[in-house]
């Protein structure tokens, strides 16, 4: 594992929310020509109207954006069961591959079921039924806004359609809402591998006022929005991935890629830090980045292995 100095720092403390840190080249916080136009946009109604400087970001962060379908994920897909699974007042297209024990993958927001496409031969070969979906508003799946309590609720709805749950693979924001299934939703798995998570998904936002320099009032209203919109199903400071890891009691292998662009090495320590006190398995990667580290060939075979591991 690389060396890493004063490894443990809270979000607040690495990003305080009126301080923009260098731009980014690359990963979804990046600097790019729409966000310089939509810094201009927010600035105007961030003087003049507040309130609709509230509500845009209100839309943009409970919009996913729909990223195409890369020719391999189309590949991989083409070969799965799919079905539609009755959610709302929409659906949720799910798939499946293999027979077996059931492995859920869990996607991250603006992702979609075979983002986690080259794992899936793997986990077929080993045995096992893989069970992925598009999260509400996502992939193939109905909707264009959807809420956290929505996408969390659609991971425990899958697991029900599919039966028992061995194993949960799940990246990104995705570990977030996993977690918080099984927290308040019923969701039960054997054992989990988890990447590239964030810490407290109110970090989101903070990264998106950030990214368009919004005053603390407006995305403190953006983020009440949600709440009020919600009906009370959610509340920020309850919000912590820290939390829901260390009351999860299935065995975890915990991955994250030391130099990811979308969500910092710094993460991965804080969940370390938050469970010291219960044991998890930990893989850090270099050079591979937020999405790469899920096809790379020596990362699937540490998957397996702790798969496959006695006790697991």
């Amino acid at each position: 594992m690389p060396h890493f100095a004063s490894p443990f720092v809270t979000a607040s403390d690495a990003h305080p929310i009126r301080s923009r840190p260098p731009p980014r080249e690359i990963g979804r916080f990046a600097e790019t020509s729409s966000v310089r136009w939509l810094r201009r946009v927010f600035a105007v109604l961030n003087r003049t109207a507040p309130s609709a400087s509230a509500r845009l970001a209100y839309a943009l962060l409970t919009r996913p954006p729909r990223v195409p379908e890369r020719a391999w994920e189309a590949a991989i897909r083409a070969q799965a069961h799919t079905s539609a699974l009755p959610f709302g007042t929409g659906r949720l297209a799910v798939y499946e591959w293999g027979t077996g024990p059931a492995v859920l993958l869990v996607h991250g927001w603006g992702a979609r079921a075979t983002h986690f496409g080259k794992l899936v031969p793997a986990l077929v070969a080993s045995g096992r039924r893989v069970v992925a979906f598009d999260a509400p508003a996502h992939g193939r799946s109905s909707g264009r806004h959807t809420t956290l309590p929505d996408f969390a609720e659609a991971v425990a709805a899958v697991a029900g359609h599919a039966g028992e749950i061995q194993s949960l693979i799940a990246h990104s924001f995705g570990v977030a809402m996993a977690l918080w299934a099984q927290a308040e939703w019923g969701l039960r798995v054997q054992r989990q591998v988890l990447f590239s998570s964030l810490d407290h998904c109110q970090w989101v936002t903070e990264e998106f006022a950030r990214l368009v320099d919004l005053p603390s009032a407006v995305i403190e209203r953006g983020r009440q929005l949600m709440v009020e919109r919600t009906n009370g199903r959610m509340t920020w400071d309850a919000l912590s991935v820290a939390d829901w890891l260390r009351q999860s009691t299935a065995p975890t292998l915990l991955l994250h890629d030391a130099d990811d662009a979308e969500v910092p090495i710094h993460h991965f320590f804080n969940l370390m830090k938050a469970c010291a006190q219960r044991p998890l398995d930990l893989h850090v990667t270099e050079g591979l980045g937020h999405h790469r580290l899920l096809g790379d060939a020596g990362v699937i075979a540490r998957v397996m292995d702790f798969l496959h591991a006695p006790g697991h």
